[in-house]
């Protein structure tokens, strides 16, 4: 089936990054994977804490996975060996690296965010297979299956229908991915033909605002890169009390024309304490008003946790 246009969601995608100035404290991320033969990968997961002057921290993970299960791990994560990235994957990273968690440290955020990025390879494979001509056909009462799992899925919306007629999820080309700021970024290697990126940005501000860009972009065989996802997020946080105080969250990319649907959803981490966030929101962020990947993303602000402790030091 070839790529829709009809039912796709809004084309914005980020030209600029803010300035990284004087007292703010920037946390960067990302997770590149690369196709390498059938059912295997390999992950590049690089995360890293500056200010205008000094890089706070740094932590590069390398790894190579066979469908999706870790065989090969570096950076003293040998216990992961064996571990599928997936459901339940979180829970494993929490019993094992618990410090991490507690430190919301730059490793905790790649591992819990491992997930996501793993989830949302499947659309490089998606798209070589349409491209191929040799894309599979959804078995009978996947299409109902997956509705209502967010406000792209939901019963209604365009997507279901569409599996349901066609026996396939469709699938949207992207926008041209504008180059990221390299200035205000850890360093990373270009991404390889087939390959994914997810990237994050953190910045807290001298004023105790804060600012998000989350981005999941893909390079197709001619070296195109072009946006699956894209949010923005601003707000403010109260520095004693560590309490989310306002929140606003920005659609840039996104697939469907359903999925901005979920953009209200950011205002309920409004009150909630930086340790509380990642548990809540994965607790009660569910359904058809809401969004996956803007899930984790506001799920990754609890780090301004971590942002508040390095700009104290």
């Amino acid at each position: 089936m070839p790529f829709v246009t009809d039912i796709a969601g809004p084309q914005r995608p980020v030209r600029t990054s803010p300035p990284l100035v004087a007292g703010a404290v920037r946390r960067t991320s990302t997770i590149d994977t690369h196709p390498a033969g059938a059912g295997n990968s390999e992950v590049d997961l690089r995360a890293r804490d500056a200010d205008t002057e000094h890089v706070l921290g740094e932590v590069r993970v390398r790894a190579h996975l066979t469908d999706r299960v870790i065989d090969e791990i570096d950076g003293g994560l040998e216990k992961l060996v064996g571990s599928r990235v997936g459901p339940g994957f979180r829970s494993t990273v929490g019993r094992l690296f618990p410090e991490e968690v507690r430190r919301a440290s730059l490793l905790h955020l790649l591992l819990d965010d491992w997930v996501g990025a793993a989830l949302v390879s499947g659309y490089a494979v998606q798209h070589a297979a349409i491209n191929l001509g040799i894309e599979e056909k959804l078995g009978p009462g996947v299409a109902d299956h997956m509705a209502g799992i967010c406000a792209g899925f939901a019963a209604d919306a365009s997507l279901v229908p569409y599996a349901r007629r066609n026996g396939t999820i469709p699938s949207v080309h992207g926008p041209i991915a504008p180059p990221l700021d390299l200035e205000g970024l850890h360093a990373v290697e270009p991404l390889r033909a087939h390959g994914m990126r997810r990237f994050r940005r953190l910045d807290l501000r001298p004023d105790h605002g804060f600012s998000a860009h989350f981005r999941d972009s893909h390079v197709d065989g001619d070296g195109v890169e072009t946006i699956v996802h894209e949010y923005t997020v601003i707000g403010t946080v109260d520095t004693v009390t560590r309490t989310i105080t306002s929140v606003s969250a920005s659609v840039q990319v996104l697939p469907w024309q359903e999925c901005p649907g979920a953009i209200g959803s950011a205002a309920r981490v409004e009150g909630m304490t930086l340790q509380e966030l990642r548990a809540r929101i994965r607790g009660e962020f569910v359904g058809t008003s809401t969004c996956t990947h803007l899930n984790d993303t506001l799920r990754s602000l609890a780090d301004l946790d971590a942002l508040l402790d390095l700009r104290a030091r």
